[in-house]
């Protein structure tokens, strides 16, 4: 075992070994518990559910890192805000955390008389998409970009991820582990001097916590080598992010804002800010800086499944560390913005499927020890992913 082999593969051992460890050690948890009180007896049972199951192991964000890239985050460990309302089924509470075999039992009850017409958002039974268990789903991805011509640069990209989680005592406090591998070949002119391959592994580490009713906190972590795994220069980085939400409107609008560490030579740091607008349970409006998004729910299958269209806005692009055709060591930067089409089937507990084409602009890329920047024709891109 080489030493690159052996940096990568011992922290991604290490991590998974200590998350395995927090998830079947229930004392762990007892220690670090904050209690919300639940909304109904539904969501009490609900929440006793997923502490127990965490706490006993069960049988369980194209060159590009794009900052809005991971369908599989840990915002799905979270509850629809649109789906925190409650409605009263003859004195019986839907609760946001309650699925169709519920609601149905409760309608059957009540003899089918409700205090809010069928047509309603408050009588939608939500999608919950996160797991009872401390593990969270994985999700495997393939994307293309032709290139546009013989002097053009085509990228074929394969990621790979899991995402284990521990909330302390609920939702509104969890952090979670995502290890990933990512890979993107690369199709370009020899006198490009690109290598075959670019290569990045690491965890991913989210904390969100609600502080109250209006404020969270938000953290993202993730400590990664980025290389063609011939050059160990410079290959470790760091991204991270830091951010702030603010609910203008319960279950309609928030704001937030930060930064951005990306650990790229272009744009090391970047600001991050803008308004989440979910006007009704079938529109969410992601105004957000860098990577804006515009949702539209097509069709819902109670809480078994949905299905939303997206038009989104893609920061991308990366740096790697790579060995140059001369020996020397350097770091190799692409970048492009991305306009992207696509449709994403969610089913519960974090599994689904997605497809998306967009128009990829503005490429370029550029050495850190060669001046200027080569730039490149615009091209149509492909991918596609399932969660699992």
């Amino acid at each position: 075992m080489n030493l690159l082999t052996r940096w990568i593969a011992f922290p991604l051992l290490i991590v998974l070994i200590n998350t395995a460890a927090v998830c079947a050690q229930g004392s762990f948890l007892e220690e670090l518990r904050i209690q919300r009180q639940p909304q109904s007896i539904w969501e009490k049972e609900e929440l006793q559910g997923f502490s127990n199951s965490t706490s006993v192991p069960h049988d369980a964000g194209e060159a590009e890192s794009s900052l809005s890239d991971d369908r599989l985050d840990a915002a799905a460990l979270e509850p629809d805000p649109q789906s925190d309302k409650s409605c009263v089924l003859n004195g019986l509470p839907e609760d946001s955390l309650i699925g169709d075999a519920m609601l149905d039992d409760a309608a059957a009850v009540a003899g089918f008389e409700t205090s809010c017409a069928p047509d309603f958002d408050c009588c939608e039974t939500p999608l919950i998409r996160y797991r009872t268990t401390c593990f969270q789903g994985a999700q495997t991805a393939y994307g293309i970009i032709p290139a546009s011509d013989s002097n053009g640069l085509g990228i074929k990209t394969f990621d790979l991820l899991g995402t284990f989680a521990v909330p302390f005592g609920s939702m509104d406090h969890v952090i979670s582990f995502t290890p990933f591998f990512r890979m993107d070949q690369l199709n370009a002119n020899p006198s490009l001097d690109v290598p075959d391959a670019l290569y990045e592994t690491g965890v991913k580490t989210f904390w969100k916590k609600v502080q109250n009713e209006r404020l969270t906190t938000i953290v993202l972590f993730t400590p990664s080598v980025r290389s063609d795994f011939q050059s160990t220069a410079q290959a470790f980085k760091l991204f991270g992010m830091a951010l702030l939400q603010w609910k203008l409107v319960p279950d309609k609008l928030s704001m937030s804002g930060g930064a951005i560490y990306t650990g790229r030579q272009d744009f090391p740091v970047l600001p991050t800010m803008g308004l989440y607008w979910t006007p009704s349970q079938l529109w969410k409006l992601d105004i957000q800086f860098p990577s804006p998004r515009l949702s539209r729910r097509l069709l819902k299958d109670g809480d078994k499944s949905e299905t939303w269209a997206y038009l989104s806005g893609v920061f991308g692009g990366n740096t790697w560390a790579v060995k140059r055709a001369g020996g020397q060591d350097d770091q190799l930067t692409l970048r492009d913005l991305r306009l992207v089409l696509g449709v994403e089937y969610l089913l519960r507990e974090n599994r689904g499927v997605f497809v998306e084409t967009g128009w990829v602009f503005d490429r370029a890329m550029e050495y850190e020890n060669t001046p200027g920047q080569i730039d490149f024709g615009d091209a149509i891109m492909l991918r596609a992913g399932i969660q699992f």
